[in-house]
């Protein structure tokens, strides 16, 4: 009797610590109408669908080369990498979701996004250089070539432009920086035309064959045009030397780029077109003088599409980007519909930053991102830590400038070779294979459990259809909340996690079936049987979630789609089991279906004991 006792004592043990089963299927109902719910709203209480891809949806694809003047080397490994993970933040921090941005050879970095609402200017602007450059201005000169363009002349605009333009052309000079606070504020006028390309737009080089040099430059204008224009310390006098200078309107924006600075700037013929479109990098040397425009801004107010620059003659740079500390979008105080960047300096930075606005008090500083004279606002009074960038900037245009800035500058200048639209037939054929193969092995799961376990293949196929349930809104949420994306690699992992649930059903199941070879009846092997598999199914899972942990953050690319799918699958698989698979089978302990042997393939039969100790338990 003693050992009979002993044998009963764990089961009363096991049947005190049951919880009411309705208590799962009620935590596991609320879970399925929050993640639903939460889905449809997200979806704008449409159906939800999963955010996909670019191998399954299509996008755009981008290849940045790296492009360094006046060099054939190729940049250093080291280099490149740097630049690849600059540009991923910049691509992260536009909202993309799963970019894959990946080095190419030795000079190009390739950057895919998925979607069909994707900017494709925005994505231009993440291989910008971002170099900034704090330079007091030497000389400015309004630039009419644009507005002369527009009205079809050759010589000067209109007068009532022409008016309108010259009393524009003191603007600069009257605007105020710093701001009382101690802050520089730029105030500039100059907008934004969107019609053209921006500064540094990444226009590859057209003269692949020829190496181009200042001597070559010189020896296709001329002689007397190229002692002309390096003689020019002011706009030419007359018309004999202007007609001389007609040589360098036809030169080529990197051709431009070898002149001096001085000659960019007093040279009519030398545009604000062409320096717009120089390489990048064209006056990103701190210690030089350069020449720079402004963007374009309206000649008048009754027709905002006739435009025109200023040129700026600059000084070298004494503040760099790299003096930035950190920079964040804000709205101007005297204008709370513009929208302004604000920049805040390191220590050395507001020293040089300091000294310059020391040194300049009362004239004009440039601030140049670039090759573009972002604004150019005049010095009132000396600050040190902080400054404050504005020009025409929308709230886009703006964000995206304070992310350029507090990732950095590229280490090295990248042209935008190719920009192409990627189709997602080939990865529609793949995902229709992935869920074939997730069909197939879901089915092959079910048979199984079907032909070992007979009916508790259905708790198996009832555990796989809320494992779906849980799992499709909690992909699709993700998706319009965090922009997660589906992927190949994505149904793959998710392919795998099935795999891994099979695991959590026979291991349960078969401990079940142990207790009654034992003797048990099912009403006692079920409990006994999961206080003793939970532990096991919790630990391997766990190691499965650890394994994705490990693999998201050190994998790139599709491998942490993959690691991402396959740990949310198994935290799914444990929510599954614990909320709907073991109530349910506890469920089934109420009736005589479990106890039938050939209903349940779980067989009764005593296992041989030379103790006879099993013989003896109920």
């Amino acid at each position: 009797m003693a050992s009979v006792t002993g044998a009963d004592r764990p089961r009363k043990k096991i049947q005190r610590k049951r919880q009411p089963v309705a208590t799962y299927f009620l935590a596991l109902t609320a879970l399925l109408v929050l993640l639903w719910v939460s889905a449809l709203a997200g979806a704008g209480w449409k159906f939800p669908t999963p955010k996909l891809g670019l191998d399954l949806q299509g996008g755009l694809s981008m290849t940045l080369t790296a492009y360094q003047q006046g060099s054939n080397a190729a940049p250093t490994a080291e280099t490149m990498e740097q630049a690849r993970q600059i540009i991923e933040g910049r691509v992260n921090s536009t909202g993309v979701a799963e970019p894959e941005v990946f080095v190419e050879g030795t000079e190009n970095i390739v950057v895919n996004v998925a979607g069909d609402d994707i900017d494709e200017e925005s994505l231009r602007d993440v291989g910008a250089p971002a170099e900034l450059r704090f330079r007091l201005v030497t000389n400015s000169t309004p630039d009419y070539s644009a507005l002369e363009e527009a009205l079809g002349e050759a010589g000067t605009p209109d007068e009532d432009a022409e008016a309108s333009a010259d009393e524009d052309a003191e603007a600069p000079a009257d605007e105020e920086a710093p701001a009382d606070d101690g802050s520089e504020e730029a105030t500039d006028e100059a907008a934004t035309d969107e019609e053209e390309e921006p500064a540094g737009n990444g226009q590859a080089p057209t003269t692949d064959d020829v190496v181009i040099t200042l001597d070559s430059v010189w020896e296709k204008v001329g002689p007397d045009a190229a002692a002309t224009a390096q003689s020019l310390t002011g706009p030419p006098a007359d018309e004999t030397t202007m007609a001389l200078l007609d040589p360098f309107g036809d030169l080529t924006p990197e051709e431009v780029s070898f002149l001096p600075a001085s000659v960019q700037f007093f040279v009519p013929q030398v545009t604000c077109a062409q320096l717009d479109n120089r390489p990048p990098g064209a006056v990103q040397e701190a210690d030089i003088e350069v020449t720079a425009c402004s963007a374009p801004e309206p000649a008048t107010d009754e027709d905002p599409d006739l435009m025109f620059s200023y040129k700026y003659l600059l000084q070298p740079a004494t503040v760099l980007g790299s003096d930035v500390d950190s920079a964040d979008v804000g709205t101007d105080q005297a204008n709370p519909n513009r929208f302004v960047v604000n920049v805040q300096f390191t220590t050395a930075g507001a020293e040089n930053w300091g000294a310059m606005t020391t040194a300049g008090l009362g004239s004009q500083v440039a601030i140049v991102l670039d090759n573009e004279v972002v604004s150019a606002p005049t010095i009132r009074e000396v600050s040190k830590t902080s400054t404050q960038i504005s020009g025409d900037f929308s709230s886009e245009e703006a964000r995206q400038l304070s992310d350029q800035l507090n990732f950095g500058s590229l280490p090295t200048t990248f042209v935008v070779e190719t920009v192409n639209e990627v189709t997602a037939t080939l990865g529609v054929e793949q995902l229709e294979a992935g869920l074939m193969a997730m069909v197939i092995g879901l089915a092959l799961v079910f048979l199984y459990c079907l032909v070992y376990y007979r009916m508790l293949g259905f708790v198996v196929l009832g555990s796989l259809t809320v494992a779906t349930l849980v799992l499709y809104p909690t992909v699709a949420l993700l998706g319009s909340q965090i922009s997660l994306t589906l992927t190949l690699a994505g149904v793959a992992g998710f392919v795998v996690a099935i795999g891994i649930t099979a695991d959590s059903f026979v291991v349960y199941f078969e401990r079940i079936k142990e207790e009654m070879r034992d003797g048990r009846s099912a009403r006692s092997a079920v409990p006994r049987g999961w206080v003793r598999t939970r532990r096991t199914i919790l630990s391997a899972n766990t190691i499965s979630i650890i394994a994705a942990l490990v693999l998201y953050f050190v994998a790139l690319g599709p491998v942490r789609a993959f690691a991402f799918a396959l740990g949310l699958s198994t935290i799914v698989n444990l929510l599954v089991v614990f909320l709907f698979t073991h109530p349910v089978a506890e469920l089934l302990t109420r009736g005589k279906l479990l106890d039938n042997t050939r209903l349940s393939g779980l067989h009764t039969k005593a296992a041989p004991s030379s103790s006879g100790t099993s013989a003896s338990r109920a």
